[in-house]
Formats: C-alpha cells, structure tokens, sequence
C-alpha cells in the first residue's frame, strides 16, 4: 500500500512542479510580484525534488517491505509537500498570507524524511 501511494503522489508532486513552474514562468509573471513569484518557484523545486524523492523510498521499501524507517519517511515526505508547498503555494495565489505558515513545519517535515533516509541507511544498507 504504501509503495503504490508514495509513488503516486511522488508522480503528482512532479508533475505539480512542471505545471507550477511553467505557471510562474509564463502566465502568471504578469500578475504576481517578483516575491510571490520565487516563492512559487521556490515550490515548484521542492516538488520535483520531493516527489522523486517519495519513488525513491517506495523503491527501497520495495524490497525492505516492513521498514518502519522508510515508511516514516515517506509519511514526513508527503507532509512536506502538503505544508512546504501547498502553504506557499496557495497563500500566493490566493493572496490569504496565513496559508505561509504552514511553510515551516513542511520544511521540518521535509528535513525529518531525509534524516530518515540517513537512519535507514545506517541501520538496513
């Protein structure tokens, strides 16, 4: 269950990056200003980065099946790019700033799902 849904929403979180980025590069450069445009940009990176990041654990947990580790990171990951990007992202394009302070505890959760990685490596591989 967990490899299929980690895989599915890495698949999401990086198309979500292309269309974001393509957003703010494009249709959207003449409406937002220049902060909310990085900030965007900014989204569309950790996106990328964070959906291969979940098909990356879902491989491994592929052949760790129970790895509790792996799971906990996945989870933290998808955390992540609920808080880190959907906060940024929807309090730019909405305009309602308070969405943004979702931003940190999704940077933390993005932080927790690498160091996760770490211990799975120091303790499986």
């Amino acid at each position: 269950m967990f490899v299929k849904l980690f895989i599915l929403i890495g698949g999401l979180g990086g198309c979500s990056g292309v269309v974001l980025g393509a957003l703010s590069a494009h249709a959207l450069k003449q409406r937002i200003d220049p902060a909310g445009l990085t900030s965007l940009e900014t989204a569309s990176s950790y996106l990328l980065i964070h959906g291969l990041l979940l098909i990356v654990i879902a491989v491994l947990l592929q052949s760790a099946t129970g790895s509790v580790v792996l799971k906990v990171a996945g989870v933290l990951a998808v955390a992540g790019i609920l808080l880190f990007c959907g906060g940024l992202s929807v309090s730019v394009l909405s305009g309602i700033r308070p969405f943004a302070v979702a931003a940190p505890a999704g940077g933390l959760a993005f932080m927790g799902a690498w160091l996760s990685l770490c211990v799975y490596a120091l303790t499986k591989v």
